[in-house]
């Protein structure tokens, strides 16, 4: 056994609660150990050092690095103790605690050493949340979406669906968004997040000038409140972008900088290294490398205050539902905790979608900062798998489960995924514009855990390179579409709203090259086999076919998948 790949912490990824009375634990053992079985050795924890019971624990699954051992028990007590009793192939018995790997282990004097749940606090469980849940997201890029026929924004430098640059300004106005709402609906779309709203120079917004003031380019605050009183009334949720990292060199704030150094009395509000600002060579920290976009400084108290009431305004005076935050992980921790706890004074199911693209652990670990992230790991994986061919199915799965296991299980549950956004090539792009194995993307997207989004414009084919190609404006003029993936995408998103497939447990799997995606309870089955193996597998389905491409007289075609049904008897 190799004992340096072990895995395991209390109050942790690996052990965790997931509910009021109920913890999962976790083992990670070196993938095809010579470990014959794992048990937990276990009892109340001011009960452990009279007597303990053994349960068997489960090898769930493997990364092709690591064996995953996984169990959830209920608990009469919520204060727990254990131990894994490790039995090899030659019989020899193993214990592993918190004092680490040994032959034996003392019971009587266990409370030194053993794992624990301390106690399930309510406050801190991490918990599915409720308002995500079942949702269908949709990402606007404002300027590009719709432009209403009364928008006479003496701005606009382009035709609508003129090829786009940097400095192009379309029209695409809030208004623009209420009048498509029925489309979106049509969509069974229930959640929009919108790109930022506020004064702006730029097309994109998110070089803030005035956070109170909305873009005239957009419209006005009499707009948004329409807007957001009509997707409340259609039962959907919108999420404003704040971007709170960074704002225009234009801010009131920096050009007082700007023109008085130290001594004006907003210096700390930025990270200076001089006693005036030189944009010659920037001698101020900045988003990247961009020195129009000065970072703000949310270590200094004034500047919390601020953004704080900033964000609070458009909770209380519009009633939005909560925030895509922008370069969330390069703000302090404390700061997220400061803004959630005083969100959720005034609207207690307030979310808080982070834009972190990696690891994003330290802020999902507790209820106290973000509800969510933008997946972005997810979205690499299947362009690795589908898009850029560099994997196949069997690493693909190992991949997915190394992801799902960066977090507790209930994350997983909340977490965005997207294959397209603002900030890369559109997946049509990526995919070199072949349509099945972009099917395969989104079939994969909207059958994964979590929270599918998608990009406007994915739905009809828009295609698009790099910023700010991946900006296009919106086709509506339908004989333009795409009808293949408008008619997939449609389909997708019905099977993942009529299954309620966020409800659902979720496994995945390989099997001689065919990736397969298994949704369940204790009812149903929703299973998704996805072949890019080069070949073809002759497949005899026994269940309801749900949907599927290049699936025909039971052989799955290369590039095919196939989705279906089954239901468990009673």
């Amino acid at each position: 056994m190799d004992i340096s790949s072990l895995k395991h912490k209390s109050d942790s990824i690996y052990s965790h609660p997931v509910s009021k009375d109920e913890i999962e634990l976790r083992l990670l053992t070196k993938k095809d150990d010579d470990i014959l079985k794992v048990e937990l050795v276990y009892n109340d924890k001011y009960s452990f050092h009279e007597q303990v019971k053994t349960l068997v624990v489960s090898k769930i699954c493997n990364d092709g690095v690591y064996d995953y051992y996984i169990v959830r028990i209920k608990l009469k007590d919520k204060r727990f103790a254990y131990v894994f009793k490790l039995t090899l192939l030659n019989n020899e018995i193993y214990y592993f605690s918190e004092a680490g790997v040994s032959k034996t282990y003392d019971i009587t004097k266990g409370f030194y050493n053993f794992f624990q749940i301390s106690f399930i606090n309510d406050l801190d469980l991490v918990k599915v949340n409720k308002k995500l849940q079942n949702r269908i997201f949709y990402q606007i890029f404002v300027d590009r979406f719709y432009k209403d026929d009364t928008n006479n924004n003496q701005r606009i430098n382009i035709n609508w669906g003129d090829l786009v640059n940097s400095n192009s300004i379309a029209g695409g106005t809030l208004r623009g968004i209420k009048e498509k709402l029925d489309y979106l609906l049509n969509l069974n779309i229930d959640a929009l997040y919108l790109t930022p709203i506020f004064e702006s120079l730029s097309n994109h917004k998110y070089d803030t000038i005035d956070y109170y003031k909305i873009s005239t380019d957009f419209g006005d605050e009499t707009d948004l409140l329409y807007l957001i009183k009509e997707v409340h009334e259609k039962g959907m949720i919108i999420l404003l972008d704040g971007v709170f990292n960074h704002v225009s060199e234009h801010f009131f704030a920096f050009e007082d900088v700007k023109l008085n150094g130290t001594k004006s009395k907003y210096y700390n509000w930025f990270f200076i290294d001089g006693e005036k600002v030189e944009s010659h060579h920037k001698n101020y920290e900045t988003f990247a490398s961009c020195k129009n976009l000065p970072k703000l400084n949310l270590n200094n108290k004034e500047v919390q205050d601020y953004i704080l009431g900033v964000c609070i305004h458009y909770v209380k005076q519009y009633d939005i539902d909560g925030y895509r935050l922008d370069v969330s992980d390069e703000i302090p921790h404390a700061f997220w905790i400061r803004l959630k706890y005083e969100l959720k004074k005034i609207k207690n199911d307030i979310i808080l979608l982070g834009e972190n693209w990696h690891n994003a652990h330290a802020y999902l670990n507790t209820p106290f900062e973000f509800d969510s992230i933008m997946n972005y790991a997810f979205t690499k994986e299947v362009l690795d798998f589908v898009a850029y061919q560099k994997n196949d199915a069997l690493n693909f799965k190992n991949h997915v489960i190394s992801n799902l296991f960066r977090y507790k299980s209930n994350v997983n549950y909340n977490l965005l995924n997207l294959l397209s956004s603002h900030d890369v090539y559109r997946f049509l792009n990526e995919c070199k514009h072949d349509v099945d194995r972009y099917l395969i993307g989104y079939i994969l997207l909207y059958t994964h855990i979590g929270i599918p989004c998608l990009y406007y414009g994915d739905e009809i084919g828009l295609d698009g390179g790099y910023d700010p190609y991946n900006r296009a404006c919106f086709i509506w003029d339908k004989d333009k579409w795409d009808n293949k993936i408008n008619t997939y995408i449609k389909k997708m998103i019905k099977i993942h709203k009529d299954e309620k497939l966020n409800e659902l447990s979720y496994s995945i799997s390989e099997d001689n090259g065919l990736l397969i995606i298994n949704r369940s309870n204790n009812k149903k089955h929703i299973v998704l086999l996805v072949n890019l193996n080069n070949k073809d597998y002759k497949i005899d389905i026994d269940g309801q076919i749900l949907l599927s491409n290049l699936y025909t007289d039971n052989i799955l075609k290369n590039k095919g998948f196939v989705i279906y049904k089954i239901v468990e008897d009673k």
